[in-house]
């Protein structure tokens, strides 16, 4: 069978070898009408037989065009020889062409000027400088992940203002709302900002959009962010950048978690943003460091953490079925388990962790084999206990005074985890609260001219009292 392309619009642009095709043809089935060149056919003997009677039958344009690439098979395998005409290029946006591509079925297909090719000449652009071409339904289900701001792009087929106004959701995602575009229709251009692309009723199937790259300095996304890491670290970058190592970068990536945990117990969500991007420096900063060392990139982490989670929620990308919190966290445990090999319930519980935190992990981790207090007051008498072996060790001054606190800390760790309550969230809220109130304490000193440090137990004591009043 013949596969011909019949251009992008006025019959002279078909080429001389599809038009001697096409006359001597019985027959030419036509995908649609709606084209500048086919109503000139039958003047040079064409014969045509429209398959746009599929657009009113089928539920989708899919289902539109898998009947017409199925007719058209139909037709090839019972004559042996079929002629197929497709506007613009066969191979370009034309998903009937696939679909028979993709039968068991001979074709040779007739290549033709494209859409794309009187764009380019109405842009006068290169499309060498770099070009992605997608048709709008493709953007519109795939979302801005599939665009790339570096690079310009078109999207063709907007053939509505309905289209237009989901293609612009998408496109403001990644581009400035008063970012130059250009309308292309036939032998038409005009340019808008993005913003009002579906302002106007403007668009018909020959229809696209044309969108300009991006300077780098409007662009801000992650892959900026490893360019300007590696600038950073490469020969003419920043003297403290180029000196740090993964061992000197630790203790910033604590930092910045806590900073970030900070920002969500106070609720401040502009500054969490910060925090995490601040934390997400620390990411890209190490991933460069692996990069130089040839020890791991940024790719390698995006790999496994994705890997990661594929691997543990097969009630998500799999096929188990989990319906609890309480199951998924089980399943998930397990699935480290296997992975790590781990011949204990507390192995890969980090010891870096903060204190606090690292207890709270062993103890839940030995929880779920049942070491556990049944209730919240079980525990109670144990604290008791530790409290009196602190006395004895501080009336006797024997014993390990560090051994005996560590373990009644443990122990009110453990209270927290029964009553739910996360005891580093606790204490930091605690210790804040003695911040507040003691920079309280400082105010009213200066209103009275005093000098703290001058100041006797009794009258610090008093203005603590004070300050608790103020509700500090």
């Amino acid at each position: 069978m013949h596969i011909l392309g019949l251009g992008p619009g006025p019959i002279g642009l078909i080429t001389l070898e599809t038009m001697e095709i096409l006359e001597r043809a019985e027959e030419v089935l036509v995908r649609t009408l709606r084209h500048p060149a086919v109503k000139d056919l039958p003047a040079r003997g064409v014969r045509t037989r429209s398959l746009d009677h599929y657009y009113e039958d089928a539920d989708s344009m899919e289902g539109v065009y898998r009947a017409i690439a199925a007719e058209v098979v139909k037709e090839a395998k019972a004559s042996g020889e079929a002629f197929y005409a497709t506007p613009g290029f066969p191979l370009m946006a034309e998903r009937t062409v696939q679909l028979i591509l993709a039968e068991e079925v001979e074709a040779i297909i007739h290549p033709a000027v494209s859409f794309l090719d009187g764009m380019l000449v109405l842009l006068k652009f290169d499309p060498v400088e770099g070009l992605l071409i997608l048709e709008a339904d493709r953007l519109i289900a795939g979302g801005y992940a599939i665009l790339d701001p570096r690079t310009a792009a078109i999207i063709s087929q907007v053939d509505s203002r309905l289209k237009a106004s989901d293609i612009k959701l998408v496109l403001l995602e990644v581009y400035p709302a008063l970012h130059e575009i250009k309308i292309v229709r036939e032998d038409r251009i005009e340019e808008i900002p993005l913003e009002e692309l579906d302002r106007e009723e403007r668009f018909d199937h020959l229809t696209s959009i044309f969108i300009p790259r991006l300077p780098e300095n409007e662009i801000f996304d992650f892959r900026r962010l490893i360019d300007i890491i590696a600038r950073l670290r490469g020969p003419a970058g920043c003297p403290w950048d180029r000196k740090q190592t993964h061992e000197s970068l630790a203790r910033h990536m604590v930092e910045e978690a806590h900073e970030a945990v900070d920002a969500i117990q106070q609720g401040d969500w502009e500054h969490l943003s910060e925090e995490l991007g601040d934390l997400l420096l620390q990411v890209a900063l190490h991933a460069q460091l692996g990069s130089e060392e040839d020890t791991f990139d940024i790719r390698d982490t995006l790999r496994l953490i994705t890997e990661k989670l594929l691997r543990r929620h097969p009630h998500v990308f799999g096929e188990a079925e989990l319906h609890t919190p309480e199951e998924v966290i089980a399943r998930w445990e397990r699935i480290k388990a296997d992975e790590r090999g781990e011949a204990s319930v507390l192995d890969g519980v980090a010891g870096g962790l903060p204190a606090l935190l690292y207890a709270f992990k062993l103890q839940s981790r030995a929880a779920r084999i049942g070491f556990d207090w049944e209730r919240g007051e079980d525990v109670l008498p144990k604290l008791e206990e530790e409290l009196h072996e602190i006395r004895e060790v501080l009336r006797g001054g024997e014993g390990d005074l560090e051994d005996e606190l560590g373990d009644l800390l443990f122990t009110l760790v453990n209270v927290s985890r029964h009553y739910q309550v996360d005891p580093e969230i606790a204490l930091r809220r605690a210790a804040r609260k003695f911040a507040l109130r003691f920079q309280c304490v400082e105010a009213m000193s200066r209103e009275r001219g005093l000098l703290l440090e001058e100041m006797s137990l009794e009258e610090l004591d008093a203005l603590w009292e004070a300050a608790k009043e103020r509700s500090c």
